[in-house]
């Protein structure tokens, strides 16, 4: 997970006036029940957590693996710390109406990513788990609503990098906004 990118996204849902108009129709909001059953509730969820600030739902987008991981001084990821970190960059005059999926791609030859091993090799040690248990990765498109509060409703299109383990999904990083994405 990249910080950088993560707020570069985040900065630029505040500058989301370029993007304004009617919205789109959102999808139901990601319990903790089901933001592991598919590609894009971890992704839908992800971004969920961040305008909610529901610690509990982020920490959901990771596996144990990953919040478990013990590096040689002793430390764990802190995800209430990254969190609080993606929140603060957030502009609290527009408030979160959800998302919706514009589409999703696996990342295999057919859409053109030839890379899948060397990248399933990169998720797996980052997040401390085996590259066998890494069947399927998918780069999900969602379209984020906001309301202004004086009812004007914006969007603003992401990219996320989520992958499979296990029978769950989970989140893996930010794409850039401008990758070539196969609707």
């Amino acid at each position: 997970m990249t910080k950088k990118l993560i707020s570069a996204v985040l900065v630029m849902v505040l500058g989301i006036s370029l993007f304004t108009g009617c919205g789109s129709k959102v999808d139901e909001f990601v319990t903790m029940d089901n933001v592991n059953q598919s590609s894009v509730n971890v992704a839908e969820g992800f971004f969920q957590a961040i305008f909610t600030y529901d610690i509990e739902l982020f920490e959901a987008c990771y596996p144990a693996s990953f919040k478990d991981y013990e590096n040689e001084d002793g430390d764990r990821v802190d995800l209430g710390e990254v969190l609080f970190n993606y929140s603060t960059v957030l502009d609290p005059s527009y408030s979160y109406i959800g998302a919706s999926v514009s589409a999703y791609n696996d990342y295999s030859e057919e859409y053109g990513y030839t890379d899948f091993p060397e990248l399933a090799q990169q998720i797996a040690d980052v997040h401390h788990t085996s590259v066998d248990l890494i069947p399927q990765i998918q780069i999900v498109k969602l379209r984020l609503n906001f309301s202004d509060g004086s009812g004007n409703t914006m969007t603003t299109d992401v990219y996320v990098l989520v992958y499979k383990s296990e029978g769950a999904w989970y989140v893996y990083e930010l794409q850039n906004s401008d990758a070539e994405f196969a609707v």
